[in-house]
């Protein structure tokens, strides 16, 4: 399972990258359903694995014809629906762009964390109310030049494979601190994060605090951006939360087959989450839904956000006060 992707998943086949030409903007659009590759100074990739019907964050990686990631520009969204006569204005952001330094834990070298260069992607949000063909109007300016808007196809469905925001989060059991010898069997972090593998998410859950939930590979992550994730998202947001919420991390895979023979296994806990790629961070409310989550390349400050509005107490009501951690079960 891999954080970037050319096209989005199996469930959106339908997706097709566009000559990098294209319409000029505004009702003139056109969004050609045609690959055309070897044109144009620019090229987007959608990371999402899925969107779906309702809001989405939408993850976009840029790179040049050259084969490098365009970094730090400013990018701007329109969005259209595709699915009558003629494409129909839906809404527009600008982009904002989240950089990343990869890192990863290198367990053949005393588990030091090794640095794996610059990258980022740029994040908006867009709201899609019909399923089907979309499409999206991507202009990039660096610079202080603006490239020829790039029309890009993609399609929505009704509803992702991992949990959407306002479904029950799944109540999973998965292997704690109290379920094994060594904390390296389920932490491939250095130094280990055991604090944050005290609970299982069902019994958080049946606590009723609001959870922030990981899934990540330190030493594994092929996108390596797990390793940032843990350090410059999860970290801090323990430091300043954890009377407040529960937080969990979650091994994607078993450790044991992927350091014996680099074989992916997905966990249970990942297979009830039906998740594909990693990292994944899931904040879900004192209630047991999915508040908001954020897949592959995220920001301290976004993840903040959707943490600090799940402890707010909803309006005219009170939330749970916390509570001791509960003993992890299988």
């Amino acid at each position: 399972m891999t954080r970037v992707r050319l096209a989005l998943a199996a469930a959106c086949a339908g997706l097709l990258l566009a000559a990098c030409g294209g319409g000029s903007g505004g009702d003139a659009v056109s969004f050609p359903t045609v690959i055309t590759l070897g044109k144009g100074n620019i090229f987007p990739t959608i990371n999402n694995a899925h969107l779906a019907l309702g809001d989405n964050r939408i993850s976009v990686s840029i790179i040049d014809k050259d084969d490098n990631q365009v970094l730090g520009a400013a990018v701007h969204l329109r969005f259209y629906d595709l699915n009558g006569p003629k494409p129909v204005f839906s809404s527009e952001a600008d982009a904002v762009y989240v950089p990343v330094e990869l890192a990863y834990v290198d367990e053949q070298s005393n588990k030091e964390t090794s640095k794996a260069g610059e990258s980022g992607a740029y994040i908006a949000h867009a709201r899609f109310a019909t399923t089907g063909d979309w499409g999206v109007q991507i202009t990039v300016t660096r610079d202080g030049r603006a490239e020829k808007p790039i029309p890009f196809r993609f399609n929505v469905i009704e509803r992702t494979q991992e949990p959407m925001i306002g479904d029950a989060a799944p109540p999973s059991r998965q292997i704690t601190l109290a379920n094994v010898g060594d904390i390296t069997q389920i932490d491939s972090s250095y130094p280990p994060r055991p604090q944050m593998h005290q609970l299982t998410v069902a019994d958080a859950l049946a606590a009723h605090r609001p959870i922030v939930l990981a899934f990540a590979t330190p030493a594994f992550c092929r996108s390596r951006t797990c390793a940032p994730v843990m350090d410059t998202v999860m970290d801090p947001l323990y430091a300043k939360y954890a009377a407040q919420a529960a937080f969990i991390h979650i091994e994607p895979y078993d450790l044991g087959p992927l350091r014996q023979s680099n074989v992916q296994e997905p966990v249970r806990a990942t297979r009830e989450w039906a998740l594909e790629s990693e990292p994944w961070v899931f904040v879900i409310d004192s209630a047991g839904k999915v508040a908001a989550k954020f897949e592959g390349v995220m920001s301290l400050a976004e993840v903040e956000a959707a943490l600090r509005a799940a402890i707010v107490p909803p309006a005219g009501g009170s939330q749970a006060a916390p509570t001791a951690a509960a003993a992890p079960s299988n």
